[in-house]
C-alpha cells in the first residue's frame, strides 16, 4: 500500500490536497492491479510486488476502490474513512452561499439601477 501511495503522489504534476491525493490513489488502484503492476524499487531486478496476490483478491480491491470513489463523489468521505459525519455548517456562514451583492460603481450610482428598468408599481396592467 505504501509503495502504491508513494508512486501515485510522486506522479502528480503538482502538489495535491489531502482529498485530491486520496481520490487519485483510489483512481490508480485498478491501474496497479490490472496494469503492469508495482515494481519494488528496493530490488535489484524488476520485481512485481503484486504477483503473490490472487486474482479474486485483486478484483475485490478494485471493486472497493471504485465504490470508495463513488462515495467521495457524493460527499460521503466519512464512510470511506470509517468515521462519524462532521456536523453541518450553519448555512448563514456557508462559503458557497450564492447570494448576489449589490455592486458599488465608481460614479456613486447603484449597479442595479439601469435607465430602462421600471419599478413594479410603474407596470401598466391595462391588458
Amino acid at each position: 500500500m505504501e509503495l502504491l501511495v508513494e508512486k501515485v503522489i510522486n506522479s502528480a504534476s503538482g502538489p495535491l490536497s489531502p482529498g485530491d491525493a486520496l481520490r487519485r490513489v483510489f483512481e490508480c488502484i485498478p491501474l496497479g492491479f490490472c496494469g503492469p503492476g508495482l515494481v519494488d524499487p528496493c530490488e535489484k531486478n524488476p520485481t512485481d510486488t503484486l504477483t503473490a496476490m490472487e486474482e479474486q483478491h485483486r478484483e475485490d480491491i478494485t471493486s472497493s476502490a471504485q465504490f470508495a470513489l463513488r462515495l467521495l463523489a457524493f460527499r460521503q468521505i466519512h464512510k470511506v474513512l470509517g468515521m462519524d459525519p462532521l456536523p453541518q455548517m450553519n448555512p448563514r456562514f456557508n462559503v458557497r452561499n450564492n447570494r448576489k451583492r449589490r455592486r458599488d460603481n465608481s460614479d456613486g450610482t447603484d449597479g442595479f439601477e439601469g435607465e430602462g428598468k421600471k419599478d413594479k408599481k410603474d407596470f401598466d396592467s391595462s391588458y
